[in-house]
């Protein structure tokens, strides 16, 4: 009853979207990338890519998943070379980054959650296992893969308390959805907890950790054989500060505090990294309105030259780069109610790290890196300008809060053993 309810929206949402698709495929190429992969429709190079030998499926969402998914694909590389990797992700920054980053065969978007598109899917890759990076839960592919006898494994997942609530109102739905998983392996006891009153099995439920804390940034560059040269940014005495995936909300705040900033520390840089690609224009405008000079990452063609007072990072891929020469760091996403982001990737870089009240299910993460004296709380403009003046005026304090910060999130190795246990009890 409640997979026949779940069909009868999706086709009632398709019938009311089918009119202004022509309208989303023509107004931009986020919409268009990949609309035949997301209908099982695959060129035959991608087909063959994959097939062959029972490949291993990993699905990573979007950027932070697979960065976090990329010990995996590397570790399942050495065991079973003569097991192809199939990635899907659902975000066009996703692709573009595992295209980059991962060991894998082919990279696909993740097929849409019709009966038809996935079961074709499955019967296209074929695949032994299907390892799904982060809590995504897609009925219609988890009913097919295990009428295939497919195992579905989640690792690394997690329920917030706000989105265990959502799930809790349709319980019934999601226990049967649930049940389809072989093994799930989460990031935390309450994320187990929850998960398990959701309806899952608690014989198929334990802890493995979060596998963003093994996603060092330091391996990503050595893999791509290419370290950015950014050591022009901040001048011959300046200070940068990094400002991470922020969204709409948030750039307010922080440019605000920039420009009071800049009194106190004319030689300051800000890099300003929206999360969402589609907004750039929109904080472009942002930083305008202040009369600010500012330059697009996208236009300085490698050559930073003379720093403007902002960089505009619209690029893929490079944040992360950029974090490595900042003197302080803010993660977004946590000043206005976005969920929160990836505290990791500055604190590898032994970079104090900045973030708001609103962490979403980096909590336990943002315990540690508060009580370590690395990571630093703050609730709107007045407060980061303080928390930020401080670390820019004394360099030993800020290095000292950067090492807290990577002791922190040091211990990662343990995540991956974990997680791999998990999988080879189905290979």
């Amino acid at each position: 009853m409640g997979y026949r309810l779940y069909n009868t929206l999706l086709a009632l949402g398709t019938v009311l979207l089918f009119p202004v698709l022509p309208i989303l495929l023509l107004s931009g190429k986020r919409f268009r990338e990949g609309f035949w992969d997301r209908l099982a429709c695959y060129s035959r190079a991608t087909r063959g890519a994959a097939r062959g030998g029972k490949p291993i499926w990993i699905h990573a969402v979007s950027v932070g998943e697979v960065l976090a998914a990329r010990p995996i694909a590397a570790r399942l590389k050495a065991l079973r070379p003569d097991r192809k990797i199939l990635v899907s992700t659902f975000t066009s920054t996703g692709n573009a980054v595992a295209r980059e980053n991962l060991a894998a065969d082919t990279i696909i978007y993740l097929p849409l959650d019709y009966p038809w598109v996935v079961r074709r899917a499955l019967k296209l890759f074929d695949p032994s296992l299907l390892i799904i990076v982060e809590t995504e839960i897609w009925p219609n592919l988890l009913r097919a893969a295990a009428e295939r006898k497919t195992p579905v494994l989640l690792l690394s997942g997690r329920l917030s308390r706000r989105s265990f609530h959502r799930y809790y109102l349709l319980r019934r739905f999601f226990a049967a959805v649930l049940r389809q998983f072989a093994a799930l392996g989460m990031q935390s006891r309450e994320d187990a907890e929850r998960i398990v009153r959701l309806g899952a099995d608690p014989r198929k439920v334990s802890v493995t950790g979060n596998l963003k804390r093994s996603s060092a940034p330091a391996d990503e560059n050595t893999a791509r054989g290419e370290r950015r040269d950014l050591s022009g940014l901040r001048g011959e005495s300046g200070r940068v500060l990094v400002a991470g995936s922020t969204h709409r909300g948030e750039e307010e705040i922080l440019l605000n505090a920039f420009v009071s900033l800049k009194q106190s520390f004319p030689e300051l840089v800000m890099v300003l990294a929206p999360r969402h690609p589609q907004r750039f224009a929109e904080v472009e405008k942002l930083i305008e309105k202040r009369g600010l000079r500012y330059a697009r990452r996208s236009r300085l063609n490698g050559r930073l030259g003379q720093p403007p007072d902002v960089v505009l990072l619209d690029t893929i891929g490079e944040l992360a780069d950029f974090y490595r020469v900042a003197d302080v760091a803010f993660v977004g996403g946590s000043l206005v109610d976005a969920g929160g982001h990836n505290l990791l990737e500055p604190a590898w870089h032994r970079k104090p790290v900045l973030f708001g009240p609103w962490v979403g299910g980096y909590a336990e993460i943002a315990a540690e890196m508060k009580q370590s004296g690395g990571g630093i709380q703050v609730r709107g403009e007045e407060e980061f300008i303080l928390e930020t003046s401080r670390l820019l005026s004394d360099r030993e304090r800020a290095r000292a809060a950067g090492e807290n910060a990577f002791q922190a999130v040091q211990a990662a190795g343990a995540v991956v053993d974990q997680s791999m246990e998990l999988i080879s009890r189905y290979l």
